[in-house]
């Protein structure tokens, strides 16, 4: 058998009926599968591109006020680049901090709903931090995150609270009561110190009791050597 009919199975060969059958139904199939080729081709070359798009960090579930952002919080998504969110966080900028308001699941993690983490000095298990006001200036403006202190019920003349850590004494706070020098105690320069919840109650009664008028108060002593 001679010609393009070798390259054909041994059935498809020949003069024969069957053999005729066979290679018209071929070359449908074969006509057919180009056809498809075709459409598909053509499909392809008018459909429109892909809008562009970004990557978008998302809260992947309901997130609460207060909640400090790990990996599993966060997941990134895709969405158009019509719909761009401004102060938009990454996923390594968003673990990590802290969320000022809630987040329902799929929305997006910008940075006017978080802010970072506070960073104290370590805290035993249990501590609180709680405000002080102190209207002794000259201590609060040499005190230093670490430092210790004796919290003293001036009215009842006792130690609520003794050796207890400084955490912070903020800038602000001190400026105003200098800057305001006739503010009461009660408004004075602030200091925050780490204490047992039992402690925090203590020092709350007496400042409660300085400002209904019943006298008293929170006083600061410095530990020698802190």
């Amino acid at each position: 058998m001679k010609g393009p009919q070798r390259l054909l199975p041994t059935t498809w060969q020949g003069p024969s009926r069957e053999a005729r059958w066979r290679r018209s139904r071929g070359r449908r199939v074969l006509a057919g599968l180009l056809a498809g080729c075709a459409v598909l081709a053509v499909v392809g070359a008018v459909r429109p591109a892909d809008p562009p798009s970004y990557a978008v960090t998302v809260a992947a579930h309901d997130l609460i006020a207060g909640q400090r952002l790990g990996p599993s919080d966060v997941q990134q998504v895709r969405w158009s680049a019509a719909d761009r969110v401004p102060g938009l966080l990454s996923s390594a900028a968003a673990s990590g901090k802290v969320l000022t308001s809630p987040i329902r699941a799929g929305e997006p993690v910008t940075s006017a709903r978080v802010r970072a983490a506070r960073s104290w000095p370590s805290l035993p298990k249990g501590r609180v931090v709680i405000g002080v006001s102190s209207s002794d200036r000259v201590l609060v403006r040499v005190l230093q995150p670490g430092d210790r202190v004796d919290l003293i019920d001036t009215g009842k003349a006792r130690t609520v609270a003794a050796a207890v850590t400084v955490v912070s004494v903020p800038d602000g706070s001190l400026r105003e009561a200098e800057d305001h020098p006739t503010l009461s105690s009660t408004d004075a320069a602030s200091v925050l110190v780490a204490v047992t919840t039992t402690q925090a109650a203590a020092v709350g009664s007496a400042s409660a009791a300085r400002s209904g008028g019943l006298g008293g108060g929170i006083q600061l002593a410095l530990r020698a050597g802190a």
